[in-house]
């Protein structure tokens, strides 16, 4: 059985300590995380975020096939994130990087990573500071570049395979560069992610899920060090069954009656949603960041994804439960 097939890129031949690292408890773990977080449970867009960790830990192999740190830290990047990734960071008050960092310095990861010789401080140094992993504030990295493509894939809303746009590309230690055909290529599946994530039932996704968790411990208590090793299947289990009403009433409707949820506009009543953030990157074209060059276009796209919504009002929810 190929445990790390998936659909977009070739397979890569796994070193000793990565077959390793991807057995550990908190890598195996991102098999039950939605990359797309509370959008999972309202798109068809399902991949986890395990499936995305292979797909950047496979493009960092075909990039730079011999730097062992930028692999592990592929492999690694990842750890700290929460039940259903992003969607509930934020509103909940966790930092899904401080999360990592501390998982990795665990003494089962630190020990690994000495045994197969890893330099551990070149390992961070790729999570936390600019690079081939991370990009700049306008360059793409390899963790952004496999989310683009991944999830357009997923949507079913690319022209071109995901294989064919790494194959013109080539990663730096500034991050992914490419010929100006392939950037607007990419920067197209960009815009169209945008669109996906920016939907108002995406969004209302996650503002209703982080409110059905907050009701959840009003209830019993937010026990922070036991909700960060949980899984999605977790959180749903914990608040179809909270002893809050609320809670029970939130998930209920975001499970089976999602469409009901959101109302354009801002009435007062209800519960404010807005996009958490624009991923605006772009590629290196000629040793330049493209984003200079289409910085105007592309907020103009981006920004028109964004509107004001909000969740309807308890009472509303509370009819149809």
């Amino acid at each position: 059985m190929k445990e790390f097939a998936e659909p977009l890129y070739p397979e890569i031949a796994r070193l000793p300590h990565e077959e390793k690292l991807f057995q550990l408890k908190a890598v195996r773990r991102l098999k039950l995380l939605s990359h797309y977080g509370a959008g999972s449970l309202v798109s068809p867009v399902v991949h986890s975020r395990f499936e995305h960790t292979v797909g950047v830990w496979k493009l960092a192999a075909h990039f730079q096939p011999a730097n062992t740190e930028l692999r592990v830290a592929a492999i690694l990047h990842d750890i700290g994130h929460l039940p259903f990734s992003h969607s509930v960071e934020k509103a909940l008050g966790f930092d899904h990087h401080e999360l990592t960092a501390k998982r990795i310095h665990s003494p089962s990861i630190t020990a690994m990573l000495t045994e197969a010789n890893i330099d551990f401080d070149k390992v961070i140094a790729y999570l936390d500071h600019p690079g081939p992993l991370t990009g700049t504030n306008t360059i793409m990295g390899l963790d952004h570049l496999d989310s683009f493509l991944r999830d357009t894939y997923m949507a079913g809303t690319n022209r071109v395979h995901p294989w064919e746009l790494v194959k013109q590309m080539e990663c730096t230690e500034s991050g992914v560069a490419c010929g100006e055909e392939t950037a607007a290529q990419l920067m197209e599946l960009v815009v169209r992610a945008h669109e996906w994530m920016c939907s108002p039932t995406l969004l209302a996704a996650d503002a209703v899920l982080a409110e059905a968790i907050l009701c959840d411990w009003a209830e019993v208590g937010d026990d922070r060090d036991v909700f960060v090793e949980l899984t999605d299947w977790d959180v749903l289990s914990v608040l179809k069954t909270s002893p809050s009403l609320r809670a029970r009433m939130w998930i209920r409707t975001l499970l089976e009656e999602p469409h009901i949820l959101v109302r354009e506009g801002a009435s007062g009543s209800g519960i404010p949603i807005s996009v958490r953030k624009l991923y605006a990157k772009a590629p290196l074209v000629n040793d330049k960041p493209y984003f200079d060059t289409i910085q105007e276009d592309l907020s103009a796209k981006l920004q028109s994804f964004i509107n004001t919504y909000e969740v309807i009002d308890f009472s509303v929810v509370a009819d149809h439960v």
